[in-house]
């Protein structure tokens, strides 16, 4: 089972801003899909961004102390704020 909490984002985003970004994706309901794996150790979904398509981005906990954050979008930061906004929707309990 996934274990997420606020420090542990916090403590894996890039910096404040990032973290501001990501917790208002989530807030927003900027995904559009959420899905997570049989085995609960991966999660993922579909956001919509300024694209015409949306990004697709997904946290993998096969190594629960070293998440592996994934996304399409153009962003430099890792993890990006799609990948925070995904995790700040595991943590406020939203169906995946």
């Amino acid at each position: 089972m996934i274990s997420i909490t606020e420090d542990l984002i916090n403590m894996l985003a890039p910096n404040a801003a990032a973290i501001a970004n990501g917790k208002k994706i989530s807030k927003q309901g900027g995904f559009i899909k959420l899905y997570q794996s049989k085995d609960e150790t991966y999660i993922g979904g579909e956001c919509m961004g300024s694209g015409k398509k949306p990004y697709i981005t997904s946290v993998d906990f096969f190594v629960p102390e070293a998440p592996v954050f994934r996304c399409t979008c153009p962003s430099r930061q890792f993890p990006c704020k799609h990948g925070l906004a995904i995790a700040f929707d595991y943590l406020a309990g939203k169906p995946f």
